[in-house]
């Protein structure tokens, strides 16, 4: 899914903690994110912490907000903190950071 008009977009970083690494959450994020038409990263954080970034149309956004807090089904997301971003224009795909 492809948005020309990105005016209307918001962007959102994602802090999730509990049971979120070596559970396929990376992979799962950039799943959903892609059937949602999100753009944006995820990486697994040296705490232990995974960090999701994304950005898309309002209702899509919130969507996602609300699928990171089950996460997938080997995760037990304890807690997830969400910030509002700038969003980036030139960004184009949602992928892992290594």
């Amino acid at each position: 899914m492809s948005y020309e008009d990105k005016s209307k977009f918001i962007r959102v970083r994602a802090i999730i903690s509990g049971h979120v690494q070596h559970v396929g959450f990376r992979y799962w994020a950039c799943e959903h994110a892609e059937r949602l038409g999100l753009t944006g990263t995820v990486e697994n954080l040296p705490d232990g912490r995974v960090e999701a970034v994304f950005q898309g149309p309002p209702e899509m956004v919130n969507e996602m907000k609300e699928r990171l807090r089950r996460g997938p089904s080997m995760a037990a997301v304890r807690q997830v903190i969400f910030y509002r971003e700038r969003v980036k224009d030139d960004e184009t795909y949602f992928g892992p950071v290594y």
